[in-house]
């Protein structure tokens, strides 16, 4: 069973990773092409609503459906069970936010806020309706229907956000932009999941799914809040450009850290769940996922790293230069993602979501001392506190798994070593290029030709961490020159066979 589980959870992180590098590209492309026609303080105004609708959402949507995917045997009394409770609590929480939305703009300084926010809270009843059908899918590792829910959400939210904000340009744009997709995703999931929502339950049903869904909320109620706290602090102090120019980066990150990491994360949960009771395998299929993401993710936040100060005022305009160092150091936090993201997927598929409450409250703990000394030097120095509490919490999060399910620190920092190594290596000699050689025609020229340079040289630094995967990587590297992409990706799959991942 084992053998056939990982295969099968393989093909869901490839096409998962397929959706999220659809998802990446499109969103990218929206961004700059919207960034280039918004200002910091139209986006400053839409992440203030949104970061207030994402707590209630994690509350009503965001926890529930997790219970589906966990539990060993599921019943229709516990689906039903968890759309009607997603229901009730995101119609109250909307509903809530209406009646708060002008004390809640007072308390930001921008009374534009409020229009904003209660027709952002619609996202909340729409979230309730695809919990359950979302939950379905992944439990089941459909990934090919999510693939193709999140390809058309991405699509569709692209061309809505980009349509809106060349007419009206204002944070509208955005609110526009953030509906659409969901609205597309959720009759995607209800379509492919073949699932009608229904209000029958029971109260054993309920029971039974309480006691984790309980652990579950707490943790990402927790984890909410945690990111909610810095912008929250930067809007009440420092008003909407800046929490604009603070989210930007943040976003641009999360982007990355969905097209690079969550793929492996997303699996982590189901697979976890079906090896909790054979430790061995899921210690395998821990290695393999993060040696995977670890060679994707960290050439990429490496590099990003070093282009950083040219690349973002040329792709999205000087108006979004103060950001560069902030994007710096949100790039220097994704080095902890791909090991992070995974162990805290883990904990809930092996019915540990105490554990990432316990961990989540002690990065609050630690955001909330840091912020304390930090936020009146401004949105820089809380980048910089933000990255002392990403390492706290690193520390705690890789003891605690291998205290849990026996997983060493030290066989979680080796998976990822070769490519972290390799990747220093290429942002050192891409840091040389930008730093000696002399600025091309156009700054958007150099910027492709340091992406391209770091690109080639990724593989090479490759080979003498990781020989054999090295090797079988140029080789697909001259495959794709030649004109042969497909040859190329057989060549890819073979080497990444041959080594385990």
């Amino acid at each position: 069973m084992a053998p056939n589980l990982l295969q099968k959870a393989g093909q869901a992180v490839a096409l998962n990773a397929i959706a999220n590098w659809t998802t990446l590209i499109g969103s990218f492309l929206s961004i700059v092409i919207i960034a280039r026609i918004l200002t910091p303080e139209d986006y400053g105004v839409f992440v203030m609503a949104l970061m207030v609708v994402m707590l209630p959402e994690v509350i009503a949507s965001g926890t529930l459906g997790d219970s589906l995917v966990q539990r060993k045997e599921l019943r229709p009394g516990h689906i039903n069970s968890v759309f009607l409770q997603s229901m009730t609590l995101s119609i109250a929480a909307w509903g809530l936010l209406v009646l708060l939305a002008p004390w809640i703009a007072h308390a930001f300084g921008e009374p534009s806020v409020a229009p904003v926010l209660i027709v952002t809270g619609a996202i909340l009843p729409i979230g309730a309706v695809m919990s359950v059908p979302a939950a379905i899918l992944q439990r089941d590792l459909r990934y090919k229907e999510i693939t193709v829910i999140d390809i058309l959400g991405t699509m569709t939210a692209a061309i809505v956000g980009i349509a809106l904000a060349l007419m009206w340009r204002n944070e509208w744009a955005l609110v526009g932009m953030e509906l659409s997709r969901r609205v597309v995703r959720v009759f995607g999931f209800l379509y492919f999941a073949k699932w009608a929502p229904s209000i029958r339950s029971s109260w054993p049903d309920f029971q039974e799914l309480i006691r984790f869904n309980l652990a579950n909320g707490a943790s990402k109620i927790l984890q909410t809040f945690d990111q909610m706290l810095p912008k929250t602090l930067i809007g009440m102090t420092l008003g909407s450009h800046a929490v604009g120019l603070f989210n930007l980066p943040e976003r641009l990150f999360q982007q990355a850290n969905q097209a690079l990491i969550a793929p492996f994360a997303a699996v982590a949960m189901p697979v976890a769940s079906a090896m909790q009771d054979n430790r061995e395998t899921l210690h395998q299929a821990m290695d393999s996922a993060i040696r995977m993401s670890a060679l994707l993710a960290y050439p990429t936040f490496m590099g990003a790293f070093v282009v950083a100060p040219v690349a973002i005022p040329v792709v999205f305009g000087e108006q979004w230069a103060p950001s560069v160092p902030i994007f710096q150091i949100y790039m220097v936090i994704g080095l902890r993602a791909p090991i992070t993201a995974i162990i805290l997927g883990v904990f809930r598929g092996i019915g540990r979501p105490d554990v990432v409450a316990w961990i989540t409250l002690t990065s609050i703990i630690a955001t909330s001392i840091l912020l304390a000394f930090t936020y009146q030097y401004g949105i820089v120095a809380i980048a910089l506190g933000l990255l002392a509490k990403q390492v706290i919490t690193f520390v705690l999060s890789t003891w605690m798994i291998q205290r849990v399910v026996g997983f060493t620190v030290i066989r979680q920092l080796l998976a990822g070593s070769a490519a972290f190594f390799a990747s220093c290596v290429m942002g050192l000699a891409v840091w040389l290029f930008m730093d000696f050689v002399p600025d091309l025609a156009h700054p958007l020229l150099h910027v492709v030709a340091t992406i391209v340079l770091g690109a080639l040289i990724y593989p090479v630094a490759l080979y003498f961490f990781m020989p054999r995967l090295g090797r079988h990587i140029l080789r697909a590297v001259r495959i794709l020159l030649s004109g042969q992409p497909r040859e190329a990706l057989k060549t890819v799959r073979g080497a990444l066979t041959e080594q385990g991942i």
